[in-house]
């Protein structure tokens, strides 16, 4: 019953910032951000990021590693794996920002954003097509690192299509929402995968298919900030190439460094806590891989709900408070707390607490982080800082798996089961990084706690003047 209440209050409040922000465009004329529509057109951006996300899942749980079985030895699965996914999450540190500094430069009658998201969305599919299709390893790379540049096209410019569109006071809500279908992504291809076992296309090309049907409804849904589309862009275009701004520049972002750097911190805590699960049951429980599936797939699962359940309800209510602060020191105190649980940890009661625990952290975190980001950034050049921003994302993803094989050779045996890995030291590591996170807390608590109007009036402000 207490769920069922908490969504209709959110529904609620959803209609309220509606009704309000269409309220304010017919009193005054026109928004007070150009393009502006309201917290629903979060709905059509968080539609394309699920759906874009789930075009990614399908070959890393499925197509890459079915395709891989038959085209090289048994004995070589494991290493062409590593070396595929390694060049498609290299092309993603590179992809994402690339492509959300061109749709900042990007002119024309149909916007910023819209070519970009459309152009990546049809593009992926075709490189899904291709990678299903591959009879070579060098093919099968070449589609994964094709999907991973434009399915990045497509995230970065859907990204900065939400900074552009929804005001500082809904950020965090949008910034929930859209999160949370980051986590949701995976569900339908696992779904797929469990209905249609045998048809690697189904299970691969359903969500590049959404993607595309996602895509297009934003085009014609969400509307761009007028001062970036057309004629007026083109006045402010021509104004600038006189005097052209500089692409990427700290002094014009006060506090991004900071934000930056605390993210990178927690997400490498995130990526260590979430890693080697099954081994880590398999050592600590004593038992075999069989058993340990249905310990490790609960522990998934209910991190996952945790993850979607604190991104929504945190994104609310920071939204409500407009005050970060108490949200980030609560996500990254949460980082910390799971990471020391599951270091200690020998039975699935404690791993299963420390995971609800954990998945409540980054649920608040990615809820408010981003909302966080966007105060310090200009909003001409959204693209640009928040493709910036991703590689925090990514670059975990390539440098966990390397230093997790040292990690768990520290110190010896793990102390409670006795086994060759680690997983104490290794789970410790993921408390420091964030620790190390939370040393940041107090350059980002000015900024974290700015009021809505506050942030409104340093929007304003040239981006010289900003503290």
């Amino acid at each position: 019953m207490k769920s069922t209440r908490d969504e209709t209050l959110l529904c609620e409040q959803l209609l309220i910032w509606s009704v309000l922000d269409t309220q304010r465009s017919l009193e005054d004329g026109s928004s007070r951000r150009p393009g502006l529509q309201g917290i629903r057109h979060v709905f059509f951006l968080t539609a394309v990021n699920f759906a874009t996300l789930g075009s990614l899942t399908a070959p890393v749980i499925i197509g890459l590693p079915r395709r891989i079985a038959d085209l090289v030895p048994a004995d070589e699965h494991t290493a062409a794996l590593a070396v595929i996914l390694a060049v498609g999450a290299l092309s993603a540190v590179v992809a994402n920002p690339l492509f959300g500094y061109l749709s900042d430069r990007t002119r024309g009658p149909f916007g910023r954003r819209h070519p970009w998201i459309v152009f990546g969305a049809l593009g992926g599919a075709v490189a899904s097509v291709v990678l299903v299709q591959a009879q070579s390893l060098y093919i099968l790379t070449a589609a994964w690192v094709a999907m991973q540049l434009l399915y990045n096209a497509t995230f970065a410019a859907v990204t900065a299509l939400l900074a552009d569109t929804v005001p500082d006071q809904q950020r965090p809500a949008a910034a929930g929402v859209f999160s949370a279908a980051a986590y949701l992504g995976t569900i339908p291809v696992l779904a797929l995968a469990a209905f249609f076992p045998d048809h690697l296309g189904i299970i691969t090309l359903v969500m590049p298919a959404v993607a595309i049907f996602a895509a297009v409804a934003t085009v014609i849904w969400v509307r761009e900030p007028a001062a970036f589309v057309g004629t007026a862009f083109a006045g402010t275009a021509a104004r600038a190439s006189a005097n052209p701004p500089r692409a990427f520049s700290l002094r014009d972002a006060p506090g991004f460094a900071q934000v930056w750097l605390q993210r990178l911190f927690a997400q490498t805590s995130m990526a260590l806590l979430l890693a080697f699960t099954l081994y880590f049951v398999v050592d600590r429980m004593n038992t075999t891989e069989v058993d340990a599936t249905p310990i490790t797939s609960a522990n998934t699962a209910l991190g996952g709900a945790a993850v979607v359940i604190a991104a929504t309800v945190a994104g609310f209510w920071a939204a409500r408070r407009s005050n970060y602060f108490p949200f980030l020191a609560f996500a990254i105190g949460g980082l910390a707390g799971a990471a020391i649980l599951r270091a200690f940890a020998t039975d699935s009661v404690l791993l299963w607490v420390s995971a609800a625990i954990g998945g409540l952290a980054i649920g608040t975190f990615t809820a408010v982080d981003l909302a966080l980001a966007l105060r310090t950034i200009p909003r001409a050049k959204a693209g640009t800082y928040l493709g910036v921003l991703n590689i925090t994302e990514t670059v975990p993803q390539i440098v966990v798996p390397l230093a997790a094989v040292p990690l768990l050779t520290i110190g010896g045996a793990d102390p409670f089961s006795g086994g060759a890995d680690n997983y104490f030291a290794l789970y410790l590591s993921a408390a420091v990084m964030a620790l190390i996170a939370a040393c940041f807390l107090p350059a980002v608590r000015r900024i974290a706690a700015r009021t809505a109007a506050q942030q409104d009036a340093i929007s304003q402000r040239p981006t010289s003047q900003r503290g």
